[in-house]
């Protein structure tokens, strides 16, 4: 009989023992290590803030240039001012004209705005920005926020953050399309069946529009633009009156489209409803702060960054319909990219101006 082979053990029993305690006291002291890490860097974290606290609350107020509408900084407002007793002074502009203002006034010296609430054409903005030293960049602000680790680094921009996603989706008159007649994916728009019946919003009046046509002739190229000119789509100044038109039943479908102005057309009773693509991207509310040298309440301004770029905060500027909080994702298409704004300005710029020639916007 042939005896099997067996590989001996290395060491005596009570050697393996050793080793097998020596890696238990290790990996018990990785984790100690780690966790008492943790809890000095959230310690910090929390000195820094109740000192931001301090300094904000000797300035007293905060003003505010927002591009969401004025329910979301009212409601800000609000729960900032109760949990901080910091005046909160906010002027509501549409993101192109905001950027345009803060422009002049910068290059003026009379900056009216301690932070920034915009979307669309933001980051060649605050590229731009920021090598004139208009604005501080909000992930080397040392926010408490950031520093501790708490926000979400896939939300983190170059220059900026971003506090809120509302998907871009298809708009359709409810009417008209009901089950597999409704597009699922944007590909699926350049049908026959479509033409004269797509409704489609000016690029030029909202930039946040050209981060989904970006997304779009990067996926499926000029071609794609081609077929949607052939289909004679009708177009519109700006959302709201193409989404009305879609709700009177002047088209079958309008894109794109957030929950905000589908949920506001069919509030007042029109046949319309929205749906998402897996591959899409959105509208990104992002943060940017005035440099310290040049705001009026620089602390007040970081504690509000601070405030809305927090769970809690988060959830208070989030609390709309379409809105998505940066703390729970699970709203967004599976397939969620985030807008394609270009490389520099001069890149954005032409990428852009390309963009609105492919709609047939000239």
């Amino acid at each position: 009989m042939v005896a099997m082979y067996r590989k001996p053990a290395v060491g005596t029993m009570a050697q393996r023992r050793d080793r097998a305690r020596r890696r238990f006291v290790l990996a018990a002291t990785a984790i100690f290590v780690v966790a008492a890490l943790f809890t000095a860097g959230r310690a910090f974290a929390q000195a820094d803030l109740e000192a931001l606290i301090k300094a904000a609350k000797a300035e007293g107020q905060v003003t505010l240039y927002s591009a969401p509408t004025e329910n979301v900084p009212r409601r800000v407002g609000e729960a900032f001012t109760a949990k901080y007793g910091i005046k909160f002074n906010f002027t509501r502009i549409s993101s192109a004209p905001l950027m345009q203002r803060y422009s002049v006034e910068s290059e003026s010296g009379n900056v009216g705005a301690d932070i920034l609430w915009v979307a669309g054409g933001v980051a060649p903005f605050a590229e731009a920005a920021l090598k004139k030293g208009w604005i501080e960049s909000v992930p080397q602000a040392g926010l408490p926020v950031v520093k501790s680790g708490q926000f979400p680094a896939a939300f983190m921009r170059t220059h900026t953050s971003v506090v809120q996603v509302a998907p871009w989706g298809i708009a359709y008159n409810t009417d008209k399309l009901k089950g597999a007649d409704i597009p699922r994916e944007i590909k699926d728009i350049v049908a026959p069946r479509f033409k004269g019946q797509i409704l489609l919003p000016d690029p030029r009046s909202s930039g946040v529009y050209l981060g989904f046509w970006g997304l779009v002739l990067e996926r499926y190229g000029e071609g794609f633009f081609a077929q949607l000119r052939a289909l004679e789509p009708r177009r519109f100044a700006s959302g709201v009156p193409a989404v009305q038109a879609l709700g009177a039943g002047e088209g079958l479908i309008e894109l794109p489209a957030v929950s905000a102005q589908v949920d506001a057309t069919r509030g007042k009773g029109a046949p319309i409803n929205l749906h998402f693509p897996a591959l899409t991207t959105g509208l990104e509310q992002e943060v940017i702060l005035t440099v310290r040298a040049r705001a009026r309440n620089p602390n007040a301004a970081r504690l509000l960054a601070n405030y809305v770029m927090s769970p809690d905060g988060n959830k208070v500027f989030n609390d709309d319909p379409g809105g998505v909080t940066i703390y729970d994702t699970s709203g967004l298409p599976k397939q969620y990219e985030p807008p394609k704004e270009g490389t520099g300005a001069q890149s954005a710029t032409t990428r852009n101006e390309l963009i609105t020639k492919l709609l047939g916007f000239q």
